[in-house]
């Protein structure tokens, strides 16, 4: 019989299984955590790794036009590098051995779903996609997405940590846009010139993405924080209770 979603021992820890695989998610030194990167799958980090690699090469490739280029060279690189440990340490997590033993349960990571306090209690959609577990008194730190149950105590400071990784995105589309204009007003050769119209082009990409990102990011708050107000007054998430 599969597990259910719920905290398990693994190692000297918990780790939370969300009844088909392990996530980032764990308990360490009796309060619950997340692993520095975690995702449902490894692949996609691994095309991230690749494509910041290429484009480190191409930059390395490029400071022979500009020594500026070095230090996009090198973030790119970095980038490739973090996606990389990061893919590999996905995968490490879905390889542990699915749960054999007992869930375990401790104050630190309750009330957990399921848990009533109160009349009232459910699923309620917090999110087109995401809905959270409403105790009848209060709100848990458990939502139920797509992808299954999920804990979410580290919500508020992922949130913070994606304003800060979308303000970075913006900052450097618009430090390479900048960057440029200066090489496009400064040089007059052809090679030159194109080299910087390619630098503007990418400037002005990341810095309307990053844009973009920071005005959705109050999309992205609402599944990840918990909220401040009661359930309207409606029927739970439609399904009832999610398969475990």
């Amino acid at each position: 019989m599969d597990a259910h979603a719920a905290w398990y021992a693994v190692g000297e820890g918990l780790r939370w299984w969300d009844g088909s695989r392990w996530t980032g998610m764990r308990v360490a030194d009796g309060r619950p955590v997340i692993d520095w990167i975690t995702a449902d799958r490894p692949a996609p980090l691994f095309v991230s790794s690749a494509l910041f690699f290429v484009a480190g090469a191409i930059h390395l490739f490029l400071v022979g036009f500009s020594p500026f280029y070095l230090v996009t060279a090198v973030l790119f690189l970095a980038l490739s590098f973090f996606w990389l440990f990061g893919a590999l340490h996905v995968r490490r997590v879905l390889r542990i051995p699915a749960p054999t033993t007992a869930p375990v349960v401790i104050d630190a990571v309750r009330p957990l779903p399921g848990e009533q306090e109160g009349a009232g209690a459910g699923w309620f959609p917090v999110s087109s996609t995401v809905s959270r577990w409403w105790t009848g008194t209060r709100w848990s730190q458990y939502t139920w997405t797509r992808s299954g149950i999920r804990p979410t105590f580290h919500g508020a400071r992922s949130f913070r940590i994606l304003l800060w990784v979308e303000g970075v995105i913006t900052a450097l589309g618009a430090l390479l846009g900048i960057a440029g204009i200066v090489v496009a007003v400064s040089s007059s050769g052809a090679d030159v010139m194109t080299v910087a119209v390619g630098t503007i082009v990418v400037g002005a990409v990341l810095f309307l993405l990053g844009g973009v990102l920071l005005a959705l990011s109050p999309l992205s708050r609402r599944p990840l924080v918990v909220p401040s107000t009661p359930p309207a007054p409606l029927d739970p998430a439609a399904g009832g209770a999610p398969a475990r």
